[in-house]
């Protein structure tokens, strides 16, 4: 009994453990998408500032009427947007300056902004108005990053989902240790506990098969002289005697099988297993 409780309860422990590296596991994964989103938020800043700066810088020259006619007749000739390299333009990150540029896009009232295709990272966009500006026009200037999936996990700070990962691994891996020992001790503790006797294989007349079998059908494998004479006789007068002799010849049919008919006090008899 006491192994039986000892296997449920490592099984009950083992279900429960594996709870905490799929914890781990989870948290890793939860606490490097958060940094991944944070790298790219940086980045967005990153091109937003530098933006700005280049919009103050350049307003002037960007909004003069030969820079709006030129910007006019490349987008009716390519229908794209005229593109400002960011080789020139200080940023936080200085890998952007390979990876980002600005657009600049003449719009007016008729006439909005061409998308950008592709998966990029957009800033926020800001509007350049001429002081003299006809019909509305103005210079819309956006900055954008062909940063891949790759780049931006490399720019993030993965140090606790790796921290968290490592935990992760090695608690697994403690869980499996634990597994592959626990049932080598659960083996050797099932081999000490004796098999239950069988009459199988044993030579018996059929009364002494009943007498035998009765012995091990009850509770410590113990009957009364009086049951075993009332039931195997009906309790005939000679049923003491009768039952004398099938004890003694029963015993010697037994003893080749480790198993061992004692009497007690007269009162009567049992069945113990012997090594």
């Amino acid at each position: 009994m006491k192994h039986d409780n000892s296997t449920a309860n490592n099984g009950s422990a083992l279900r429960y453990g594996m709870f905490i590296p799929l914890a781990f596991m989870i948290a890793s994964v939860i606490s490097c998408c958060f940094s991944y989103s944070t790298a790219k938020q940086n980045i967005t800043e990153d091109l937003n500032d530098a933006m700005l700066a280049l919009a103050n810088e350049n307003s002037e020259l960007w909004t003069r009427p030969d820079t709006i006619a030129a910007i006019r007749q490349m987008y009716e000739t390519t229908h794209k947007p005229l593109i400002y390299e960011a080789s020139d333009v200080n940023f936080r990150n200085n890998s952007l300056k390979d990876e980002a540029y600005f657009t600049l896009a003449l719009v007016d009232k008729k006439n909005a902004a061409p998308n950008i295709r592709g998966n990029k990272i957009a800033s926020d966009s800001i509007m350049l108005v001429p002081e003299l500006a006809a019909d509305g026009f103005a210079i819309k200037v956006q900055g954008f990053a062909d940063c891949s999936m790759a780049s931006v996990f490399s720019a993030s700070d993965q140090t606790l989902p790796g921290i968290l990962f490592s935990l992760s691994i090695l608690s697994l891996t403690g869980m499996f240790v634990w597994r592959k020992r626990t049932p080598e001790i659960s083996v050797t503790e099932i081999a000490a506990v004796p098999a239950s006797p069988s009459l199988n294989g044993i030579k018996l007349t059929p009364m002494q098969r009943q007498f035998a079998q009765m012995l091990l059908d009850a509770p410590d494998m113990k009957v009364d002289k009086r049951t075993l004479c009332e039931t195997l006789w009906d309790n005939k007068s000679n049923a003491e005697e009768s039952l004398y002799t099938l004890v003694r010849r029963t015993k010697s049919a037994l003893s080749e099988a480790n198993l061992e008919i004692v009497c007690n006090r007269g009162d009567s008899y049992e069945l113990r297993v012997t090594s």
